[in-house]
């Protein structure tokens, strides 16, 4: 081989490797990008989670506390994640609003020191707002099924 060979080899040896690494940068990008909707979709979930589960336990009272503080955390967090003309955000303020008058009529009702009356004070308000949560978790449904849907996920290709 003379030399304007071996160049002309090492030239194309050189570009398939350019070539290669690209490709491997390109699916590194889809890939980084996947993960990244893949977290979003995960906290944007944990939000809807949050509210159902204060919903399920809110009737019985065990370990509604932490369900509330969980409630409030995704609450908070429901602010860095939704799109404000969506509602959602409005929407778990009703449930939380809701869920403090539940939480207060519990802890009323463990509560050895609290009077009756205490009990019997909230004992309505937190009627009604338990009645009130399962519309509004239904609104809550349907206001993240644009957010949760799978209809718009289209699998990894390599191209």
């Amino acid at each position: 081989m003379d030399g304007s060979q071996v160049t002309m080899v090492v030239s194309v040896v050189g570009g398939v490797v350019g070539l290669i690494a690209l490709t491997v940068a390109w699916s590194q990008m889809r890939i980084a990008s996947a993960k990244t909707k893949l977290d979003l979709y995960n906290k944007r979930f944990n939000v809807y989670l949050a509210a159902l589960e204060f919903h399920q336990c809110a009737g019985s009272g065990d370990g509604i506390k932490e369900k509330f503080d969980k409630l409030t955390q995704a609450y908070r967090e429901s602010l860095f994640l939704f799109y404000d003309k969506d509602g959602i955000r409005k929407t778990l303020e009703k449930i939380q609003i809701a869920g403090f008058a539940i939480l207060t009529h519990h802890i009323a009702k463990l509560d050895p020191n609290s009077a009756a009356d205490l009990f019997k004070e909230f004992q309505t308000p937190a009627g009604d707002a338990y009645m009130g949560m399962e519309e509004d978790i239904r609104a809550l449904e349907d206001q993240l099924k644009s957010y949760l849907s799978f209809n718009n996920v289209r699998g990894w290709t390599f191209f």
